[in-house]
This record gives C-alpha cells, structure tokens and sequence, in this order.
C-alpha cells in the first residue's frame, strides 16, 4: 500500500470535496479519484461516500483516516530518525605527508566542509616518522603517506589508496623549458628542488638514467612542505622533482611545465591510509577513505 494514496485520502476527508482536495494536492481529479479507487480495492471496503458535489469518509473510511495519520506521522519521524543518524559529528584527526598533504589536503578540507558540516577537522602535516609516532599515541586517527616510507607491522591496517605520478617540473621561462626533450644529466646543471627520495627511486634513478652519483647528493632544497618548492621554482631556474599534481594549478596556469626527460622513468608515488588495528573500524576513518578512493579514481578517468 502506497502512502501517497493515504495521503490523498486525508486530504479528500478534509476537504469534502473532490476539487478541492485535487487542487490541494496539484493533481486532476480523475487522477484522485482513481487513487481512491484503487485504495478502496487494495482495503476491500468502500471509503468514501459521495454526497452530490460534496463526499465523505463511511465508518471504514474514518477509521482508515485515523489509522493512516498515526502511520504518516511515524513514516515522517522515521526518515528524520534516520537522516539524523546518519549525519556524521565528532572530531576527525587526519595527518597528511608531504606528497598527499600538498595534493589532496586542500580538496580533503572543502569536501568534509560540504558533505559533513558537523564533524569538526583536525588536520597535522609532516614526515612519516612523526606522522606514525602521533598514530601510535592516538592523537590521530588516520594518516595518509607514501605507502615506501611504512614499517608494516600487526598493529597497523594499511590500505593502498592509488598513485601520484612524480617527475620534473620548471617555469614556463627556464632555459629547457623550449626543449623537445632534456637529458637528466641537463637538468643537474640546475638547483634541484625536492621532498625525501626514497632508497628505491633513488636506486632507480640512477640504474635507469646510467648516473655515476645517487641524485640525492645533487638535491639543493629538500623540504617536506612542497608548496614553498613549487613557489620557488615558479621564481627562479631550479627545477622541482616531485608530485606532479602538487604543482596541478600552477601548471594549469601557465606558470609552470613538466619536462621531458629523454628514457622517462615513470614514477608514481604509493599513497596509503594508515591506522591502528587495535582501535577498530571508525566511521569518521570511512570519511577519509571513501574521499581518496574518490579522489584517486576520478585522476584516473580518461
């Protein structure tokens, strides 16, 4: 039995009239009056008592009216029931490190805003050693980091999230910039500008480029905050290795241009969520992974 026909029903009994009801409740009154038909088919037992131009409800018909207003009103308390309880509140502690906070950080902040107003943000940047010592101490609950630089162990839940492709990056005025396409042993000619190089890419680097020194070692600035990096690239000839999606508005912008690396290695950057086993499923940590998932995914689509 459809609601909208008890409804229709309550309005026809108290309004007396076809018409009236049937305006009331922006339908035609053929259309009313075939959802009371069909009502009365559905009970088995006639409703309604037409009297002229004037109706009312018979014996059966009262009681259904009665009955069908305690119905509505717990349909009605049953839906706020649920919307409420499904508002997410509570305080969310959210660590980034330095490749997720420079590229999802401000896009994390804008969609917890949006979509669950009444959870309250805490938000903590840094390196992975510092960002697992504040997991440990449960002053956060989840952290989302470069999946190279964790230690797995029992206590720890990870889950692997998706990629940010690395590479380099220069102002749209820098001598390569015009390039086709450079040489890394062109673009360390150049201040280099960049976050903690894993042992792995490091190693990588240097085996697929044929590179007599680990690129580390030609590193000017290295920095967990990539903002700062971006900036001075975008103002002097130092070339920025890194998250290109940290550098996204930048490069969108016209101010700055990933180059060209003769046999371009393909870096991408693992990023994982992280949080303690011993504490459970949280349903403030699904905020956190149902966003990256999210984030991730729509990167990915052509």
């Amino acid at each position: 039995m459809e609601t909208r026909k008890l409804a229709h029903l309550i309005e026809l009994a108290m309004t007396g009239s076809f018409s009236r009801a049937a305006a009331n409740l922006h339908l035609t009154q053929s259309a009313l009056s075939k959802s009371i038909q069909s009502l009365e088919m559905e009970i088995g037992v006639p409703l309604i008592e037409r009297l002229g131009r004037r109706c009312t409800t018979t014996a059966a018909g009262s009681l259904v009216v009665e009955r069908a207003r305690r119905l509505l009103v717990d349909v009605d308390n049953l839906s706020v029931g649920v919307r409420d309880e499904a508002v997410l509140e509570g305080t969310l502690r959210v660590g980034f490190g330095a490749g997720p906070g420079a590229c999802m950080n401000a896009d994390f902040i804008n969609h917890v805003l949006e979509a669950h107003p009444r959870v309250k943000l805490l938000v903590r940047r840094g390196t992975a050693r510092f960002l697992m010592s504040a997991l440990r101490d449960r002053s956060i609950d989840a952290i989302l980091i470069d999946a190279r630089s964790l230690v797995l162990s029992d206590e720890l839940v990870v889950e692997r999230m998706g990629g940010l492709a690395g590479g380099a990056i220069c102002r749209i005025g820098h001598p390569l910039a015009a390039r086709a396409a450079v040489t890394m042993q062109d673009l360390l000619q150049y201040p280099i500008l960049s976050t903690d190089v894993s042992d792995e890419v490091a190693t990588l680097t240097k085996e697929h480029y044929g590179l007599t020194d680990d690129v580390r070692h030609s590193t000017t600035v290295e920095s967990e905050e990539l903002e700062p990096l971006i900036a001075a690239t975008a103002r002097s000839d130092a070339i920025f290795f890194g998250a290109l999606a940290a550098a996204g508005e930048q490069i969108a912008a016209g101010r700055l241009r990933r180059i060209t690396v003769e046999s371009q290695l393909e870096v991408s950057i693992p990023v994982a969520l992280v949080r303690l086993a011993s504490k459970g499923e949280q349903k403030l940590v699904q905020v956190v992974r149902d966003f990256a998932a999210h984030w991730f995914e729509a990167r990915e689509a052509p």
